[in-house]
């Protein structure tokens, strides 16, 4: 289920539409030949020595059921910084901040960490608004 949700990007809601959906591994390696045969994975190409993979309808129902088995704690929060609002899974508002810094921060080195967290607002976001 960690390639699943890797592959997905680490959605807080696996049936929803997700921003990715690939894996690549080595195209003759044992992780292929097993996601060649897992009912979970469709091929999506192959460059070189590499096999593409997508997670298929069956695997995000299959995620969806193990997230919630589990008691997944991650819920989507919506971060506003700046003016701009990003929907970030954490399993709280400060873990979303934190997140999203960590996101944004190779793109402004100066930013420091409590400089954005003063200008930084996170509020858990109901589901309806986030996957439509």
């Amino acid at each position: 289920m960690d390639h699943i949700d890797h592959a997905l990007g680490r959605p807080v809601e696996p049936l929803a539409p997700t921003f990715r959906n690939h894996f690549a591994t080595d195209a003759t390696g044992q992780q292929a030949a097993d996601f060649f045969a897992s009912p979970y994975w469709e091929p999506a190409g192959r460059t070189g020595d590499m096999a593409f993979f997508a997670v298929n309808e069956e695997g995000r129902r299959a995620l969806s059921a193990h997230l919630k088995a589990i008691g997944d704690p991650h819920r989507p929060y919506a971060v506003t910084y700046e003016g701009t609002t990003s929907i970030v899974p954490a399993k709280s508002a400060s873990a979303a901040k934190y997140a999203l810094y960590l996101q944004i921060s190779d793109c402004f080195c100066d930013l420091r960490f409590r400089d954005f967290v003063g200008k930084t607002r996170a509020v858990l976001a109901a589901r309806s608004n986030v996957y439509g």
